[in-house]
């Protein structure tokens, strides 16, 4: 496969997930929350990246948030 054809069904796939999931999600009966970050650690929900972050620097140094 070239460079080219699989650069564009990268970005194809980025968009059907972007943009279509949560449709296609709500079809099948399942909800996705939108702006709801958990700690990978310890699972505590933060409504922003931002907290999550902070979160990250004071409860768990060393972590990163991606």
């Amino acid at each position: 496969m070239s460079l080219a054809v699989r650069r564009t069904w990268r970005r194809l796939v980025q968009t059907y997930t972007a943009l279509c999931a949560r449709d296609d999600a709500a079809k099948h009966g399942v909800t996705i929350p939108s702006g709801v970050w958990a700690c990978v650690r310890c699972h505590e929900p933060h409504l922003e990246l931002s907290a999550l972050q902070h979160h990250l620097r004071t409860e768990h140094p060393g972590a990163t948030a991606g």
